[in-house]
């Protein structure tokens, strides 16, 4: 069995000693440094994991406005090329009125021009005409002033 005699007990009491001087000399100090070194660990991963948010929510926001930015130009480019073909549409359409107007215009020029020879040839074939049968029938030259136009106008159309 154990016994107790002075040698155990000095033994033991240098083993309490020894264990409270080395608590007091490397235990403490080293649980000291990994405490430290846990809650530095601790404080860079909340800081990582704060930064990992940020940065998220930051990209989802510049992608918000990324999107935005495209929507607001798609809009914009299609403003802008419906305003361009209104324009032309306009533009053409003037054009083509204008184009009308002036072939219109050209048509009533060449049918009043039409008219006018019309007249001119009417006239004097009228007068070539009557002033030679006048002169074969009555054997004398007759002005061309005296024949009657509507008569002739009637015959001609």
């Amino acid at each position: 069995m154990i016994e107790f005699n002075a040698t155990f007990i000095v033994a033991m009491l240098s083993f309490v000693l020894f264990i409270m001087i080395m608590n007091a000399i490397f235990y403490k100090p080293v649980l000291n440094i990994m405490r430290k070194r846990e809650e530095y660990i601790n404080s860079n991963y909340q800081e990582a994991k704060e930064f990992s948010q940020r940065a998220e929510e930051f990209n989802t926001q510049r992608n918000e406005k990324i999107k935005e930015t495209q929507a607001k130009c798609r809009i914009d480019i299609k403003n802008i090329v419906e305003a361009a073909q209104t324009d032309a549409n306009s533009k053409t359409s003037e054009a083509r009125e204008d184009a009308k107007a002036k072939i219109q215009a050209k048509k009533d020029a060449l049918n009043v021009e039409e008219q006018n020879l019309k007249n001119t040839v009417k006239s004097t074939v009228v007068n070539d005409l009557a002033s030679s049968i006048t002169s074969k029938l009555l054997g004398q030259e007759v002005k061309p002033q005296s024949v009657n136009y509507e008569i002739v106008n009637k015959v001609m159309d």
